[in-house]
């Protein structure tokens, strides 16, 4: 759930640019950098914009939970050309999810990555329900609700749904545990529920009578990636006990996007569905750092619908431009490239085809052992990032090292 690719990093401008393109390229015009950002950073003049400006700061809540410390935080991000207040929720010395303070764009997302989880509600086929394992602060599921697509929720951590609801707008609906028998067959929760509960026990304890929704999304990030969700196993588990045929499982992973890891998954998830593309939250990669790489997997061809109608008229100027650029983007430049032929010449396009290299499969968390210098790596930048983006007094006062 880090998205790490955040305004007030040491970025061009015009790569900030390609990440507004990769992801209106699937069609999230109304829901990934505010024209007022994306004006706030370009009116500046500047080629790039510096890390470590933000200076002022509060902290609005503190939850302890177990051995974690989630906190709420607010922070005004200097530009040579003004300031942008944002909201943050911390979880130690990660940051999993934000929104901008200014209500006339706090539902817009914040970071690519979340854009192009985002751009799961343009796919071209009929969405009845989703349901997204990971709540961060309810980006996602937010934006599907209010899209029309009632979103389940399953998070781990009863804290980080606490404050989702309390502070970013979170709509935290709870089903009565045991639902009495009414004849008022409505829903209690027509917008989603909320479980808290771990998601993969509840994958495996609360298995529909058939195959009910149309999107998974897992998005499980808090400083580390949870292996276990990216096994065959958990795959098996999500086509044959919870999407509907043509349904698609949206799956985020922070790494590099170069590396042996990310190969794996991409053949792991090839193994058990037909169709899979890969995503970066930047339209380059910058080498040696990782970044969010979103996974769309289906046995139906991935594809988009580009959204239509008076919600993306009319639009702020930034988006005049994303407009007139889109033709000339390629899914080649946005896309993560995999080639099958480094696997096996027997990795298909039929659909339960078996991988004629076993090994290759990610079939339990001790298979992710061999990955297992790549996945510290990832820890250790993602967390060293995280501190550099905020005053030292800020760690000083949440009881946090400063390195």
């Amino acid at each position: 759930m880090l998205l790490h690719r955040f305004i007030s990093t040491g970025f061009y401008i015009g790569v900030l640019v390609e990440a507004l393109l990769v992801v209106f390229e699937m069609g999230v015009f109304a829901s990934l950098w505010t024209a007022m950002a994306a004006a706030a950073i370009l009116s500046a003049g500047m080629h790039e914009a510096k890390a470590g400006t933000s200076s002022t700061y509060s902290v609005l809540e503190t939850v302890v939970e177990g051995e974690s410390k989630l906190s709420v935080v607010t922070s005004e991000v200097s530009f040579d050309g003004g300031s942008i207040a944002l909201r943050f929720l911390l979880s130690d010395q990660s940051i999993i999810g934000g929104q901008f303070e200014d209500p006339e764009y706090s539902d817009q997302a914040i970071f690519p990555g979340f854009a192009i989880m985002q751009a799961s509600r343009y796919l071209d086929r009929p969405l009845a329900r989703a349901i997204q394992i990971g709540l961060g602060v309810g980006t996602v599921p937010t934006f599907l609700r209010e899209h029309g697509v009632p979103t389940d929720v399953v998070e781990i951590s009863g804290g980080v749904v606490k404050l989702a609801e309390k502070h970013f707008g979170y709509e935290n609906c709870v089903v009565p545990q045991p639902q009495q028998k009414s004849r008022d067959k409505a829903s209690p929760c027509p917008n989603g529920k909320t479980v808290v509960m771990d998601g993969l026990v509840y994958l495996s304890s609360n298995v529909p009578p058939k195959p009910s929704y149309d999107l998974v999304i897992v998005d499980v990030y808090t400083g580390y990636n949870v292996v276990p969700f990216y096994t065959d196993a958990t795959m098996w588990q999500l086509k044959e006990s919870w999407l509907k045929p043509r349904g698609v499982v949206v799956l985020n992973f922070v790494g590099y996007d170069n590396s042996d890891l990310v190969r794996a998954i991409h053949t792991t998830l090839r193994s058990v569905f037909q169709h899979v593309r890969c995503f970066r939250e930047m339209a380059q990669s910058t080498e040696g750092e990782p970044a969010n790489l979103v996974f769309y997997a289906s046995s139906a061809p991935v594809t988009f619908k580009l959204p239509t109608g008076s919600l993306y008229e009319d639009n702020p100027a930034g988006y005049y431009e994303v407009h007139s650029t889109i033709t000339s983007w390629t899914p080649a430049s946005v896309e993560v490239a995999v080639a099958q032929d480094e696997f096996s010449s027997e990795l298909g396009f039929d659909d339960l085809k078996p991988v004629a290299d076993g090994a290759l499969i990610l079939k339990s968390s001790a298979d992710f052992d061999q990955f297992r210098e790549t996945l510290q790596a990832t820890e250790v930048y993602m967390r060293e990032y995280c501190i550099a983006q905020f005053p030292a007094a800020l760690w000083t006062q949440l009881g946090l090292p400063v390195s």
